[in-house]
């Protein structure tokens, strides 16, 4: 009877040989469709890192601009208000009024005023 008993199991019923192929074939699917998400979701990687790359090199960029800026900012310009003293002090050795000072440099002139002052 034990020897029935493990012949029977052994024996797949038609019932269970349809149910572990309709298992097979959805485990088939499953994988097919976990292929196809993994490489959908590698292509995105790629895609991000791309976009990552592009944004550390515009970083660079603009660091380095930046850094460029500040240096410019940094060099010695025409100092423009030196300028405009030595211009008002120029006309005033010459004899000029303040009003006219003013009016030759398109001043104020309490500006004028000021400079010659400091000039003392």
């Amino acid at each position: 009877m034990i020897k029935q008993i493990l012949k029977d199991k052994r024996r797949k019923s038609p019932e269970k040989e349809n149910a572990d192929r309709l298992l097979s074939l959805q485990i088939d699917e499953i994988e097919e469709l976990s292929a196809l998400l993994m490489r959908r979701i590698d292509e995105r990687v790629k895609g991000l890192k791309e976009v990552e790359e592009r944004i550390d090199a515009k970083m660079k960029d603009l660091q380095r601009l930046i850094t460029r800026a500040e240096e410019i900012s940094q060099e010695a310009g025409p100092d423009f208000a030196d300028y405009r003293a030595r211009e008002v002090m120029v006309l005033a050795s010459k004899g000029l009024r303040i009003d006219e000072i003013a009016t030759i440099l398109d001043l104020p002139a309490g500006e004028i005023e000021l400079i010659l002052s400091m000039q003392d």
